[in-house]
């Protein structure tokens, strides 16, 4: 998983190459003040209050699936592959331990890789 590390590390953007303004929000309101350790405890809990304080982003048939361990192995990427790129999924977002997928209708299909 060295491999994909690097790759990972040569693909990843800070907030300052984030051409999206929900995904700036997202990255500057919720991931970036994640803890070291427990982020994904803490993720599901700030993501919850991110949609909650925009409720002219996010509709009720959103979906915000948050998907673990995303590089744990070569069936942990390529089912993270797979989704990202499924028909249903408008906008996914690497962030090396764990996924963002978003179901948004209305947005055009992006991929990020985001470090933090």
């Amino acid at each position: 998983m060295i491999v994909s590390y690097f790759k990972y590390l040569q693909k990843a953007k800070g907030d300052f190459h984030l051409h999206s303004p929900l995904v700036f929000d997202l990255y500057s309101n919720v991931l970036r003040h994640l803890p070291r350790k427990g982020r994904e405890e803490e993720l599901d809990r700030r993501l919850k209050l991110f949609v909650n304080d925009n409720p002219l982003v996010f509709k009720a048939d959103d979906c915000i699936m948050v998907v673990k361990g995303i590089h744990r192995s070569k069936k942990d990427e390529a089912d993270w592959n797979w989704l990202r790129k499924s028909d249903k999924v408008s906008l996914s977002i690497d962030c090396w331990s764990f996924g963002l997928a978003f179901v948004m209708e209305r947005l055009k299909k992006e991929h990020f890789v985001l470090k933090f």
